[in-house]
């Protein structure tokens, strides 16, 4: 139903959970050689559609809620403009624009003051007609649980040492221990030590970054409100994700309405429709939005990423 081999998105969504998972743990877990992940890994990261490695602190650490929502327009706007101006504001994570002429946010806000600020800005933009937020959780049960959109984490205060580990990773969180050994000077046994104490303390998580799209693939959104007496909205997206495992990237779980969003990767926009009818049959299932993105995604600030790096400087690394 995409262009995505299943293994290649598989592969992707346990480094997720783990980065520094070794290739011979990869390939025993899904029963290939060890030739055939390092050489699919590296294909994706050729083609574009794996950009980066990466590592950040936790939830807990940063002490940010997740938002998320909708801004309509009187159509008045430059769009590309518009979602710069938005994507902008120092909370907001990325921006899209939807088929139905909607743009579709998400946001780390701490505390109620940025809440609200963020509300002010998008309802006082000249072409806005509409805007909806609400808080949500993220949900990928096609990840890890120690993937950073399944767990808050811990609230960790940081050694300097550990510091240190963590500046050689912040660009590439898949490097050898022997090169972070060479770069911070601690003996090989000493970053090893480190880096399982981190992994341990639950303060940062790695995860790989990358763009699907770059296969041609589209993504279909699904919004769906379901009946929270007879089920929650973590049973919603599993449920949902295990008839359709190939296609499922990503939902969140709003914490004040019974409403599931749900992001998909097909290869067409007519291979959606029939699992937004398949999902609309379901007793517990009381309404379903289904809607297109374009691939036009604009990305603000990962707080996540900003706040190690602010870390670091603080302690002169």
């Amino acid at each position: 139903m995409s262009s995505l081999d299943p293994l290649d998105w598989a592969l992707i969504c346990e480094l997720c959970g783990n980065v520094r998972m070794p290739y011979k743990a990869l390939a025993k877990k899904f029963n290939i050689s060890t030739n055939t992940v390092k050489n699919r890994l590296n294909r994706l990261r050729e083609k574009g559609v794996i950009t980066k490695f990466g590592i950040c602190v936790s939830f807990e650490t940063l002490g940010a809620e997740m938002v998320s929502g909708f801004v309509t327009t009187d159509g008045s706007e430059d769009v590309i403009e518009l979602m710069k101006m938005i994507a902008d504001q120092p909370m907001v994570c990325d921006i899209c624009r939807n088929a139905d002429r909607r743009y579709e946010y998400w946001a780390m806000v701490k505390g109620a003051s940025e809440t609200l600020g963020l509300r002010r800005f998008l309802t006082g933009l000249d072409c806005a007609t509409n805007v909806q937020m609400q808080p949500i959780e993220l949900f990928y049960p096609n990840k890890p649980p120690s993937y950073v959109g399944n767990t808050r984490g811990k609230k960790v205060i940081f050694s300097r040492d550990q510091l240190h580990v963590l500046k050689t990773l912040i660009l590439d969180s898949r490097k050898p221990v022997s090169q972070i050994s060479q770069e911070t000077g601690f003996t090989p046994r000493r970053v090893r030590r480190i880096l399982h104490d981190l992994q341990e303390g639950g303060g940062i998580h790695t995860y790989v970054i990358y763009n699907l799209f770059e296969l041609g693939d589209l993504e279909y959104r699904l919004r769906i409100r379901y009946d929270d007496a007879q089920v929650t909205g973590q049973d919603v997206a599993v449920s949902l994700y295990k008839k359709h495992p190939e296609v499922f990237m990503w939902s969140t779980i709003t914490t004040n309405e019974p409403i599931v969003d749900v992001g998909l990767i097909i290869g067409s926009p007519g291979k959606g429709p029939p699992i937004a009818a398949e999902i609309k049959a379901t007793a517990y299932i009381r309404s379903v939005e289904d809607f297109v993105t374009y691939p036009r995604v604009i990305y603000g600030t990962n707080r996540l990423n900003t706040h190690l790096w602010a870390l670091l400087k603080e302690a002169g690394l």
